[in-house]
């Protein structure tokens, strides 16, 4: 009969899982022993710590849309990889985690690094249970290799995130007896499921709704990204000539060049995306769930559902009328609501009208300067911030990925770099921790080897991942990392005005540090140097650091949105 560890690996390839990160240990090791000459189907990353694994799977889940497994013993899994896990979840990223109890064999008797959850051990089941969408014990063979099937099926319906095969010791190792029942299948059959769409009817509500409209708008989120539905964001935008906005994880749901493009609505948006919806008449809302960040605290001169038409387009129809009431709820994959919304559009939308509300929102966009500001174009030593972000706007290439990290350095770019094509600007803005920028660059270079990737961080976060420049060295991944080095905690510090407290740093070279790990690297201080120095790290072919010394006196502060800011909308 053949062994649990065997047939997990041959779920794993049925069901096109073409990445495994994680760190051999504990029971996973006979999984590991089992993937051995496997690469050609399922690679294994190793990583350099579980929380860089999981974070690599949550980033390549998002540039695909489909899942990467995680792999490790159980409590470094249940704590150490829990950053990048939660992350997913709060996302809606599918990733597959497959683990073990490490119980020694007997979970009533002592046992170190037991996680089976009985007396003398944690409670990995519920840990697990908290942070993912699916989690199931398996205490047999059988239940082993059912529960990475039932596992990844999860992990890709619906509203898209994490499942966890939490394995017994004994399980991983045991026999399957294939002969009797619950029989078990090939994978590919539980996933085989079509993209839900919306009901005809309310199709046919929202397309009068915006046949009615005096000034539609369209706010944009992660949803966009995970249902790779960017052409279809702007067929419909391009037939109503309707403005799009979308939300931080939304970013590039849209190329922001795109005449109807208004950028990111939000405490660090752009205030011509707060006026383009604050303005609508009707406002479709497409896989966003519209946190307090994105409806600048639910201002209501940006939203408002006592003055506009609200209809939201959400896969989990609990997402749909979360944060404001709605007069229509659609509830489907974005994609192929979008596609039907397209479609039902055609004949009754008026392309005068449309070209009409284009222009007109190119002069508004104009008049409330558009990724514009005097500091973009101001040369320094240290380098400004703002000068940062327009300088590899104009230097890299337009198709590059990016990975952002948490902190100050996330909102310069949020707010300045305007992004040249869909689908370009990732994020951690679920849980949105430190540290995320470098094991995601690494993931998002292995699912689009033929793309630029820069992950863009600040010091801190830098700190918190650095090993994951050694990973991309390991498997040859030629990354840009930039960072914002201004020895500190940066948001944290400028909120610590004349009481400073553990917010500041040790001078670090960190390019040095990318040299001492085999990798490229280098330090500018001058914003004229740094030009010369994207080029040059793009041209070595290796994972590269570039460490810009910012000036520390700008804060995003300055020209937020928020009841606290200065900005009006």
């Amino acid at each position: 009969m053949p062994k649990a560890n065997d047939m997990i690996v041959q779920v794993l390839e049925e069901a096109g899982i073409e990445y495994l990160f994680g760190i051999p240990g504990g029971g996973t090791g006979q999984i590991y022993d089992s993937l051995f000459g496997h690469d050609d189907k399922v690679r294994t990353i190793l990583a350099r710590h579980e929380q860089a694994a999981a974070i690599m799977a949550d980033a390549y889940g998002r540039a695909t849309g489909k899942p990467a497994a995680i792999m490790g013993q159980g409590l470094f899994m249940g704590s150490n990889a829990a950053f990048g896990i939660m992350e997913a979840f709060l996302s809606s990223t599918p990733m597959l985690v497959l683990t073990d109890t490490s119980d020694g064999g007997s979970a009533q008797h002592p046992a170190n690094q037991s996680g089976a959850g009985e007396y003398g051990s944690v409670d990995l089941q519920s840990i697990f249970r908290s942070m993912t969408k699916y989690t199931t014990l398996a205490t047999t063979a059988k239940e082993a290799v059912l529960g990475t099937q039932l596992a990844i099926k999860h992990a890709t319906s619906g509203r898209q995130g994490p499942t966890c095969v939490l394995m017994r010791s004994a399980s991983i190792v045991g026999e399957v007896d294939v002969e009797s029942p619950p029989f078990i299948h090939h994978t590919g059959g539980y996933l085989n499921t079509r993209p839900p769409q919306a009901a005809p009817q309310d199709i046919e509500e929202v397309v009068k709704l915006l046949a009615g409209a005096r000034k539609p708008a369209m706010v944009v989120g992660n949803g966009v990204h995970m249902a790779q539905a960017h052409d279809s964001v702007q067929q419909l935008a391009e037939l109503w000539g309707m403005s799009v906005a979308t939300s931080y994880k939304g970013k590039s749901a849209i190329a922001e060049t795109h005449p109807l493009a208004v950028g990111m609505v939000g405490i660090y948006g752009q205030r011509a995306a707060a006026t383009a919806v604050g303005e609508a008449d009707v406002v479709l809302i497409v896989g966003a769930k519209l946190s307090p960040q994105d409806t600048v605290r639910e201002r209501p001169n940006v939203f408002d559902p006592r003055r506009q038409h609200i209809v939201q387009i959400d896969i989990d129809p609990r997402n749909t009328g979360w944060t404001f009431p709605v007069e229509i709820g659609l509830v489907g994959d974005a994609k192929a609501v979008l596609n039907q919304l397209v479609e039902a559009s055609k004949p009754a939308a008026n392309a005068q009208v449309s070209q009409e509300r284009a222009t007109a929102l190119q002069q508004q966009k104009s008049a409330l300067n558009y990724y514009e500001d005097p500091e973009l174009e101001r040369d320094s030593s240290p380098v400004l911030p703002q000068r940062m972000v327009r300088i590899m706007q104009e230097t890299l290439d337009p198709s590059t990925l990016f990975a952002l990290d948490a902190g100050n350095n996330r909102t310069w770019m949020a707010h300045f770099y305007k992004s040249q094509q869909p689908g370009t600007f990732f994020c951690p803005g679920g849980t949105a921790g430190m540290g995320w920028a470098l094991p995601a660059a690494v993931a998002l270079k292995l699912a689009k080897p033929d793309r630029p990737v820069v992950g863009v961080t600040g010091d801190g976060g830098f700190m918190m991942s650095v090993h994951a420049i050694s990973t991309a060295v390991q498997y040859e991944l030629p990354v840009i990392w930039v960072v914002l080095n201004d020895g500190a905690l940066g948001m944290v510090r400028h909120h610590q005005i004349g009481r400073e407290i553990s917010s500041s740093f040790a001078e670090t070279d960190h390019g040095a540090v990318a040299r001492g790990m085999g990798a490229w690297g280098r330090q500018v201080s001058d914003s004229r140097q740094l030009a010369q120095a994207l080029r040059d790290a793009a041209a070595s072919g290796q994972p590269a650091v570039i460490d810009v010394i910012v000036d520390r006196g700008p804060s995003p502060d300055d020209w937020r949105l928020d009841a606290r800011g200065a900005t009006e909308t």
